[in-house]
C-alpha cells in the first residue's frame, strides 16, 4: 500500500459502501492518484456495537438508503438475509484485486446484495456476480473458498483499524487523513486536488 494513493475500505455489509462504489468512477476517476481497494468486514469480536442490532437505526438506514438510491437513480432491494458468511464475498473481492478486476466484480456483488436482495454467502449468487462482471465464475468461486484469501479477509478489519483508525465503511484514506462515508467523497476529491 502506498501513502500517495487513496485507500478505499469497503464492506459488502454496507449499503453506504455500495453507493460509494457506484459513484467511485464519477467522483474519483479523474484524479491523478490511484485507488487501492481494501475489502473488509467486521467479525463479532471486533464489532461489539453492531448497529444492525438496533431497530431504530435499521429503520433509519432503510429510509436513508432509499432516499440516496433515488438521488443516484439506483434500485434498492434490501437483502432477505441480513447476515451471511462474509468471508466468501470479501475473499472473492481480494482475489479480483490481485488480478486487477476488482471494480466490475465489486459492483456486481454489491448489486446482487442491494439491488436483488441476494445472499452473498451462496455460491450461486457469487457465480451470478462473476458472470455479470464478465469474469470466470470458476475463478471467483476458487478465490471465495481460498483459505488464504478468507483468512486475509477476516484480518482486514483489524488491519484497517490499526493502520488507518478505520471504524466504519466506506472509508477513504489519503495523505494520512480519514474520510468516512460516501457523503465525504467531495472533501476527499478537494484534498487530492490540493495536494497533487
Amino acid at each position: 500500500m502506498r501513502d500517495d494513493n487513496i485507500r478505499f475500505y469497503f464492506s459488502f455489509r454496507s449499503p453506504y459502501a455500495w453507493i460509494a462504489t457506484e459513484r467511485l468512477e464519477a467522483e474519483l476517476g479523474g484524479l491523478a492518484v490511484s485507488v487501492e481497494p481494501l475489502p473488509i468486514f467486521p467479525t463479532p469480536d471486533l464489532f461489539p456495537n453492531d448497529p444492525s442490532g438496533l431497530e431504530a437505526k435499521v429503520a433509519f438506514l432503510v429510509q436513508d438508503v432509499r432516499r440516496l438510491a433515488r438521488d443516484y437513480s439506483l434500485i434498492v432491494q434490501f437483502p432477505r438475509v441480513p447476515d451471511c458468511d462474509w468471508s466468501l464475498s470479501h475473499a472473492a473481492a481480494l482475489g479480483a484485486v490481485r488480478r486487477g478486476e476488482w471494480l466490475p466484480l465489486t459492483l456486481a456483488l454489491f448489486r446482487q446484495r442491494f439491488c436483488n436482495g441476494a445472499d452473498l454467502g451462496e455460491d450461486s449468487v457469487l457465480s451470478l456476480a462473476a458472470e455479470a462482471a464478465g469474469l470466470a465464475s470458476g475463478q471467483v468461486l476458487a478465490d471465495a473458498h481460498s483459505p488464504e484469501l478468507r483468512q486475509n479477509a477476516a484480518r482486514g478489519w483489524a488491519q484497517a483499524s490499526e493502520r488507518d483508525d478505520v471504524f466504519g465503511v466506506p472509508s477513504f484514506v489519503f495523505a494520512g487523513k480519514l474520510y468516512w462515508g460516501q457523503d465525504r467523497m467531495h472533501h476527499l476529491t478537494a484534498a487530492v486536488e490540493r495536494k497533487v
